[in-house]
């Protein structure tokens, strides 16, 4: 396992912050015995604010807790543990709004070096790591866009049977209803 110190002499900042976030990754799953692949960028950054490093590294090693925490076997003695006992709080700003999962005092303080270096890394890869969500958002919306428009269709029955079509289909008039025969319009 890279260590603190040999991160520290990577040049490249994509490399530096994927070690640092490896590091980071792999001490808190040796902590709570757990085998799971690091998170998607996006993930682990959800609801950080880039222009506080160390609040944003607290956000993440949070967030990194919270997959932890989905991850753990049901043979484990973390497995029946509250939330606290990984070190993770929740607010809630109002009743209506979801609850929003921080690191608790003791958790900043028994994390400090991880904390530190990953705030670090943050500070020195602002740029990089916003075109990284960005892109990363950017995949997601295409994946999301391609999706099919689906257009609901009614047939001659009374009452009328609905199919969802996509307009290609509709167009096409094939899909016909199996009760009066008619096709769908």
């Amino acid at each position: 396992m890279i260590s603190f110190n040999e991160i520290e002499q990577i040049k490249d900042p994509v490399e530096m912050l994927d070690a640092v976030l490896e590091l980071v990754w792999d001490r808190l799953c040796h902590t709570y015995a757990v085998t799971a692949c690091l998170p998607e960028l996006q993930s682990l950054f959800q609801g950080t604010d880039l222009n506080r490093p160390f609040q944003a590294a607290k956000g993440v090693v949070a967030n990194m807790l919270l997959e932890i925490g989905e991850s753990v076997s049901r043979f484990s003695p973390w497995y029946t543990q509250p939330a606290r006992a990984y070190g993770l709080i929740s607010l809630r700003s109002q009743p209506s709004l979801p609850a929003r999962w921080m690191l608790a005092p003791e958790a900043v303080q028994k994390w400090q070096n991880e904390l530190n270096h990953l705030a670090g890394a943050i500070d020195h890869n602002y740029t990089v790591l916003r075109a990284l969500i960005y892109m990363d958002t950017l995949m997601g919306e295409s994946e999301t866009s391609c999706q099919p428009i689906l257009v609901s269709t009614y047939c001659r029955c009374n009452p009328p049977r609905s199919i969802r079509l996509t307009p290609d289909e509709r167009e096409r008039g094939e899909v016909r209803c199996e009760m009066c025969l008619q096709l769908f319009h």
